[in-house]
């Protein structure tokens, strides 16, 4: 690698790695504020919010990246065209293929990194906090409890915790059980404990006692306990069977539906059309760098400055991802699935062709225009 292609590289690594952080950062915690239900409606720490926020960003980075990639193109060869940089070396005999290898460069590992993330890394996290999410929705403490709350937990059934500790650990309970009205019964606790067997949740009291009330006099009976337990397993959330979605599926799982399963059957076209999306995945990172290269360094060189080119070139790029959208949308209905390569194709070809096709009435600079 020669010294000119050094110095390209860092002129786009630099703003590359500043665009991807912030914008990755700004999105994530968009993002992250739909998981504060966790903590809210199921009393999780903040911990486990951190960590399931953070599970959120590689299914970020598979459309970050190739954006990131084609604002750091543009602003590295924006910022040598203002040092009159690009002119010296058009000047010098370099071309323009010379000037565009060092960020295929960049552009190929960008690609690479964004395939990976779409075939294994966004599944492989979707799938870690789909299971975290059902597993935290089918907790009975997390579900059904609150501190300082009278919560009905089941028709006939209200339970009151004043204070809820780690581990299913529990500080002053007040049950009070109707859902038999001919035995209806108030059981007070100072401590109690959920534990797991294999009979399901039972609530295990201690130091308390029940209250009882006749059904014919209206007496009460008071009966002091040190140990008691009560079975709640029919309060237990079922967490069911987890449905996996696209995002959180591989790509031979895309490729080959199970048809086997309803859903897969009534959504086979349009799984196969996402496999088949995220293998295309990568063109795009390379269409939007070749939409920049012909931007800012094809056609003729104006001196009023560069903010029409990098305007239609973003825009260029933004219909070129609908037309994804759009062809993926077509395929999964159709069958049709070449309609997901022919955008990122067409668009690579085109600028491609555009770019480094030799020039036969018009030169780069205008004479004298340096």
């Amino acid at each position: 690698m020669s010294s000119l292609d050094k110095y390209i590289l860092r002129q786009c690594l630099t703003p590359l790695v500043l665009i991807l952080v912030v914008t990755t950062a700004i999105v994530w915690m968009t993002q992250a504020l739909q998981r504060v239900d966790i903590i809210i409606e199921h009393g999780q720490g903040l911990g486990i919010f951190l960590y399931l926020s953070l599970l959120i960003i590689p299914s970020l980075l598979a459309v970050i990246i190739p954006f990131a990639l084609f604002g750091a193109v543009v602003y590295a060869l924006h910022r040598l065209h203002s040092d009159s940089e690009i002119a010296v070396m058009f000047a010098a005999g370099v071309s323009r293929l010379r000037i565009a290898a060092p960020l295929m460069i960049i552009t190929a590992m960008a690609a690479a990194a964004t395939f990976y993330v779409n075939v294994d890394l966004m599944p492989r996290t979707y799938r870690v906090m789909k299971q975290m999410v059902a597993d935290i929705r089918a907790d009975l403490a997390s579900s059904l409890l609150r501190s300082g709350e009278f919560i009905n937990a089941a028709d006939g059934l209200t339970i009151y915790v004043d204070e809820i500790r780690p581990g299913n650990q529990f500080v002053g309970l007040l049950i009070n059980d109707y859902r038999n009205p001919k035995d209806r019964k108030t059981y007070f606790a100072q401590r109690a404990i959920l534990r797991e067997t294999d009979a399901g949740p039972v609530l295990l009291l201690k130091n308390g006692n029940i209250q009882t009330v006749a059904q014919y006099t209206g007496a009460v009976d008071i009966i002091q306990y040190q140990d008691w337990a009560i079975d709640i397993s029919s309060l237990k959330p079922d967490a069911g069977e987890l449905q996996l979605e696209m995002t959180e599926r591989y790509l031979g799982e895309l490729l080959n539906p199970d048809m086997t399963k309803i859903y897969d059957r009534q959504n086979a076209a349009k799984l196969v059309a996402e496999g088949h999306a995220r293998i295309t995945s990568p063109l795009y990172a390379f269409a939007y760098v070749f939409i920049g290269l012909y931007a800012m360094i094809g056609g003729s060189y104006s001196r009023r400055g560069d903010f029409l080119r990098v305007a239609f070139a973003g825009a260029a790029i933004f219909l070129l991802r609908v037309a994804g959208f759009l062809a993926q949308g077509f395929a999964g209905s159709s069958g049709e699935m070449w309609l997901i390569y022919a955008p990122p194709l067409a668009a690579i070809g085109s600028s491609a062709f555009l770019l480094f096709a030799p020039p036969t009435r018009r030169r780069l600079f205008a004479p004298g225009a340096a």
